[in-house]
């Protein structure tokens, strides 16, 4: 190996060319270096007679003279003469060549030399020439162009010329005109402009903590102003068309107030006031919006303990028109109108409607939103004897004692809504006592293509289906606990996450879920795949892969792992490998090169197996596969083939496939 060591370092320095970047033609634009290296050398045979004719040589540049991992590495054919002398292009077998972070630390780098079916040569300590490839770091400032540094607005100058820097023209240029800026101010105040060269204070006043007042130096609130002489703050918009607003109050404070307006007159006064000149629409004086589920759109209060006192007053002398009105425009919850007593004894209602009118109505909710949780009216009470609402009907014949009725054609809307705050009490109750007939507890029915006919909901079971009669006591029956039907093209169960759709089974037996699905048993499948936005297109395509199918129950482990000097790794597995799995399965492939004597060398022990046989330093792709032999696998093997029971041969899983028609049983209550 001595003799081979110096005959390589002879060569080396034999070779005029060694080391030193590829010359290539002067370029017409911008300059960029090549990363290929050319070098020139020598082999022997055993240090003897020379190497001729084609010899697969491997280059690798490492950092030390001795052991530690490649940093880049390739193989060529080489032609070696007579004497064993060749010249290589490093790089050549890749369009990028050498990468430029081989070379960017400026630390030394050397080159090995292994032949083919040989031990790689005595490393060469490369010169400073190949680190040429760093050099077109100096015609840039931090990687970039020096026209990304230059000025807004400038133009960069010709060659040979220079800039100026911003406010200083150059030496024979002529300075743009600028206006002297002049004036004087108040601490404090915000400039304006008096004109077109003057700043001057303006009217409003900035204090230390950013709180802006107009008409005021000592603002208390983030904006203030203060007049005597006029409106303080008037809003107008002056569009025909549009749902905007004169003014427009927000507040995400859960205590605070979108709009707030105090009368502080000792008598008389109004702390908001709102009119509304016009003849036609629907036009309101004052309109509230409550976007909370509990909110209100508008909450009227009288403290007084005593008296004819009311919360909220309507009147009109219109016979079209309304006394009082609720509307709640939130796309989701809230109440049109909200009748609340507090009061814990005696008749006390939540809402008390009255109306002399043989086709009037004592109390009428109309919550005209198309879609959303609206209720036309809501009742509360807190009376352990009383109603948020009740509904009695005297006839000795037909009617109904609560009748609840939407108009709305589409969205959630509801005709009757109960409310209950007790713990042990029902939003709504209903109770047929009839015992024989088609009788029905509680029924919703909604016209609306997307409406609902029941709704229900809780933080915690907002819907339980017990099949059971409670008089006292409660006995289940083998009924049916919920039973849902729809028509092909229809949806059966839809599951939401607030706004978000999680889950659905729909008329076809098809299912969706958007998160984790967890089965303690097996499942069973016609087909599988994952289905994904495309990587490389992900808002207009999908991308699918069919699952890999087994006949056993079967793990797939793989790696990347790199050879050590002598060709061989170790592979290290889970932990819990061998207690999972048994009945090993191997595949090894190289990487970069042929690898033709690569094999397992030692089979799986203690969770690790060993390769060998590869190319020092080598990259090798290896797939274990096992069979599982844990305790739920042994105890619940999937039978690869079954006959069908008696009840089900004649029938089809997939019918549609086979030309026939469905096999599944019927369910009970809809043959």
């Amino acid at each position: 190996m001595r003799h081979v060591g110096r005959s390589i370092c002879a060569g080396l320095l034999l070779a005029g060319s060694a080391f030193v970047l590829q010359a290539q033609p002067a370029p017409t634009a911008t300059p960029a270096v090549p990363r290929l290296v050319k070098f020139s050398g020598a082999l022997t045979r055993g240090g003897a007679s020379p190497s001729t004719g084609v010899v697969g040589v491997t280059f690798a540049l490492y950092e030390e003279e001795r052991g530690g991992t490649p940093l880049w590495m390739e193989t060529q054919n080489i032609q070696a003469d007579a004497a064993g002398h060749y010249t290589a292009v490093l790089g050549a077998t890749r369009n990028e060549g050498i990468p430029a972070e081989v070379f960017a630390s400026g630390q030394g780098r050397w080159l090995g030399v292994q032949p083919q079916g040989e031990a790689e040569r005595p490393r060469v300590l490369l010169v400073s020439v190949p680190y040429a490839l760093k050099a077109v770091d100096a015609e840039t400032l931090g990687g970039l162009p020096p026209s990304a540094f230059a000025l807004a607005g400038t133009t960069p100058a010709a060659s040979g010329h220079t800039h100026s820097l911003a406010g200083a023209a150059p030496s024979g240029a002529t300075a743009a005109n600028s206006p002297d800026l002049t004036g004087t101010g108040t601490a404090n105040h915000l400039a304006y402009w008096s004109n077109s060269t003057t700043i001057a204070s303006s009217a409003l006043f900035q204090t230390a903590a950013k709180r802006i007042g107009l008409g005021t130096g000592t603002p208390t609130t983030q904006l203030e102003v203060d007049s005597s002489t006029a409106t303080a703050i008037l809003g107008n918009a002056t569009a025909t068309s549009g749902s905007l607003n004169g003014v427009n109050g927000q507040t995400a404070s859960p205590s605070g107030d979108g709009v707030s307006g105090v009368n502080t007159a000792a008598s008389g006064g109004t702390g908001v006031s709102g009119a509304s000149n016009a003849t036609s629409g629907v036009a309101n004086g004052v309109f509230g919006l409550g976007n909370s589920t509990s909110g209100n759109g508008v909450l009227g209060i009288n403290n007084a303990t005593s008296g004819f006192a009311v919360g909220v007053n309507g009147q009109t002398n219109s016979p079209a028109g309304t006394g009082v009105q609720g509307l709640n425009l939130a796309t989701s919850g809230g109440n049109g109108v909200n009748g609340q007593s507090n009061a814990t004894t005696g008749a006390a209602n939540g809402v008390y409607g009255q109306s002399s009118s043989t086709s009037g109505n004592g109390v009428y909710g109309n919550a005209l939103a198309t879609s959303g949780g609206n209720n036309g009216v809501y009742g509360q009470t807190a009376s352990p004897s009383g109603s948020g609402v009740t509904g009695v009907n005297n006839a000795a014949t037909g009617g109904n004692g609560v009748v609840g009725s939407s108009n709305a054609t589409s969205g959630p809307s509801t005709g009757v809504s109960g409310y209950s705050t007790s713990t042990g009490g029902t939003g709504v109750s209903g109770i047929v006592s009839a015992s024989t007939g088609s009788t029905v507890g509680v029924q919703g029915v909604s016209l609306s293509s997307t409406g609902t006919g029941v709704l229900a909901q809780s933080p915690s079971t907002a819907i339980t289906g017990v099949t059971e009669i409670c008089n006292p006591t409660c006995t289940q029956t083998a009924g049916v606990a919920g039973l849902f039907s729809t028509a092909a093209g229809g949806t059966i169960l839809n599951g939401y996450a607030g706004p978000t759709r999680v889950f659905y089974v729909d008329g076809g037996g098809n299912g969706f879920f958007a998160g984790n699905l967890n089965v303690t048993g097996k499942v069973t499948k016609g087909s599988g795949s994952f289905k994904i936005d495309h990587p490389l297109d992900p808002a207009n395509q999908y991308l699918s892969h069919s699952f890999v199918e087994s006949p056993d129950m079967m793990d797939v482990y793989n790696g990347i792992v790199r050879l050590d000097s002598r060709g061989e790794a170790w592979v290290n597995l889970p932990d819990y490998f061998e207690a999972l799995n048994g009945d090993y399965r191997y595949q090894l492939t190289a990487i970069g090169a042929p690898a033709p004597r690569l094999y397992v060398a030692r089979e799986v022990s203690q969770n690790h197996f060993k390769i060998a046989g590869g190319r020092p330093g080598g990259k090798v792709s290896w797939q274990v596969t096992g069979i599982r032999h844990d305790a739920y696998a042994n105890a619940h093997r999937i039978p690869v083939t079954e006959q069908k029971p008696p009840t089900e041969q004649g029938r089809y899983l997939h019918p549609d496939v086979y030309g026939q028609r469905g096999g599944g049983e019927p369910v009970a209550g809809l043959q």
